[in-house]
């Protein structure tokens, strides 16, 4: 997923899921500050340039990115439920 096409995705949302999960980069997208359902970012390769949700409610999908940074994550946002 081309990140042009993310940011439309992200501009058009509104409640419920969000399904990034094709998107391989978060450099230049802007995140909503509240997902209300789960969030699929399972696609990025890297952290770079990611910044979370206050709050998503339910799993934080980030599966494709190392254990190491998905624990710096963790220790930043303790609230977000990531895996």
């Amino acid at each position: 997923m081309e990140i042009t096409q993310a940011k439309e995705i992200v501009k058009n949302y509104k409640s419920g899921p969000l399904d990034l999960s094709d998107l391989t980069s978060a450099a230049g997208l802007t995140l909503p500050k509240t997902v209300s359902g789960w969030l699929d970012l399972s696609g990025l390769t890297s952290a770079a340039g990611l910044t979370l949700p206050k709050t998503v409610g339910g799993a934080l999908d980030l599966i494709g990115l190392t254990s190491a940074e998905k624990t710096k994550l963790k220790e930043k946002h303790p609230g977000l439920d990531i895996f």
